[in-house]
């Protein structure tokens, strides 16, 4: 077919509006968590502030204080994946990486907090400092540490804990908890706050927000947060039967969605229930020594590609087996109900001007890609997806694809098998497609594959602008 471009040009301004996008919610975070420290500053004179070193040391520790409870407040509201909040920070993938760097941010400036204070007691006496852990220096402070304790638990079992979808769950919502305890340690102490109303608002607002938005995810989510009750019509294993395709129908409202999107699915399955008990021990030299399993856990919401078109009755997802939920599946009936939240996510052709573009997929991100096909009906597109596979039997929806690129004559299907061609790269995609700076490239699949292929765009010339990817996960 001819390749003859009809690429619309962006702006050169355009890499720069796009970097404004990316770079818009953490700028307002920053600056969110700046403006207590800025009200600290002017409550009292300064001069007042640095008077000896335990002084001195005290109001650092202040410092970070403030900005370590902002951020906090403000990593429980990105957790709570409310809708106008990732269309703010441009797609969910984003947000959650920010919500995880963030968190690390978060830890380092209140345990900061803690050895400074620590420090400005050790100034004074090692049995002041020594007081400020053995419950001598009073409740407050307590609180404080026990917040920090059990924070730090928590920050260890997520970075480095190997824990399945449930358990990681479980942990981020004790964060709610740590911060109602670190909350209290705030507002008790004395302090600055007194003697600035403004700064107290501020924190109390800020405060209030976050418990608000953890309370509305994770306490009260199946009252307020919107869903959708759908009934599962049929499930079909593909390829080397470790990928299933659900097909499901509504049951009332259909959802709406943009091709390219993902949803996130919780399943009501009796026989699911039946194979796996509320609590496994596994033996050692396995990846787990304890898990909670799918169906005796209530309300665990995963998130899946949406594969059918935009325009079909019915909601179809992709699912490959590579945990305890997704293996569970093998179980899943027709019948059973499923309900959705969503969608999310801002990774579509649709959004995208240019109709120039390259897609390329490696493994089972080939579903987002699926829906765009599945939904092409406009004219115009000109279309190369690469599709990378270990093997054939990995080659998922494969006869599909080249069946809508026989009907759709813009889109031209290119399968690349790593075990006879290698990874995908730029140089072969511009030995293919044609010159590499007149498309817009989509990209989904390992975090790998991403990172590797954006950089190599990014070395042949591509702008940001026109570099295109959604990473997702919860750590």
């Amino acid at each position: 077919m001819s390749l003859t471009s009809t690429a619309q040009r962006a702006p050169s301004s355009a890499r720069f509006v796009t970097l404004g996008r990316r770079l818009r919610g953490p700028v307002a975070m920053g600056a969110l968590c700046i403006t207590p420290m800025l009200l600290w500053a002017l409550a009292q004179p300064l001069s007042t502030r640095w008077t000896d070193p335990s002084v001195t040391l005290t109001n650092i520790a202040v410092l970070l204080a403030l900005a370590g409870t902002s951020s906090f407040a403000l990593n429980l509201v990105l957790g709570a994946r409310l809708r106008v909040v990732e269309r703010f920070f441009g797609g969910l993938d984003r947000m959650y990486g920010v919500h995880k760097m963030n968190g690390r941010v978060t830890f380092c400036l209140l345990l900061g907090h803690a050895v400074l204070i620590t420090a400005s007691r050790a100034v004074v006496s090692g049995a002041s400092a020594a007081a400020l852990f053995t419950g001598k220096a009073g409740w407050v402070v307590s609180f404080g540490v026990l917040a920090l304790g059990f924070m730090t638990v928590a920050i260890v079992f997520t970075l480095y804990g190997r824990l399945n979808h449930e358990w990681f769950i479980y942990v981020q919502r004790s964060f709610g908890f740590i911060f109602l305890l670190a909350g209290l340690h705030v507002f008790m102490t004395s302090g600055t706050k007194a003697s600035s109303p403004a700064l107290t608002y501020y924190l109390a607002a800020l405060s209030l927000a976050g418990l608000a938005a953890f309370a509305y995810r994770s306490l009260l989510g199946d009252v307020f947060i919107p869903r959708l009750r759908y009934n599962v019509l049929q499930v079909t294993e593909l390829g080397d039967h470790s990928v299933r395709e659900i097909t499901m129908v509504p049951d009332g409202r259909r959802l709406s969605f943009t091709p390219g999107q993902f949803v996130f699915v919780t399943f009501g399955s009796s026989a699911m229930s039946k194979e796996f008990h509320a609590l496994t021990l596994k033996p050692a030299g396995e990846s787990e020594v304890m898990t909670f399993r799918p169906g005796a856990v209530a309300n665990q919401y995963h998130p899946f590609s949406i594969t059918s078109a935009s325009s079909e009755p019915e909601l179809r997802i992709a699912v490959k087996a590579v945990g305890d939920y997704t293996s569970a599946l093998h179980w899943l009936e027709g019948g059973a109900e499923a309900r959705i939240e969503g969608p999310y996510g801002a990774f579509s052709h649709l959004r995208i001007p240019n109709r120039r573009q390259v897609w390329l997929a490696g493994g089972i991100g080939i579903t987002p890609f699926l829906s765009m096909a599945r939904s092409l009906d406009a004219p115009g597109y000109l279309i190369d997806l690469y599709y990378g596979i270990e093997h054939d039997d990995q080659g998922y929806f494969l006869d599909e694809l080249f069946a809508i690129g026989d009907r759709y004559t813009g889109l031209r299907v290119i399968p690349w098998r790593r075990d006879e061609q290698g990874f995908i790269t730029a140089d072969a995609v511009g030995r293919i497609s044609g010159p590499i700076e007149e498309p817009d490239f989509l990209i989904c699949g390992p975090p790998a594959m991403i990172d590797n292929l954006t950089r190599q765009l990014r070395a042949a010339g591509v702008t940001d602008s026109r570099i295109h990817f959604e990473k997702f996960g919860f750590a």
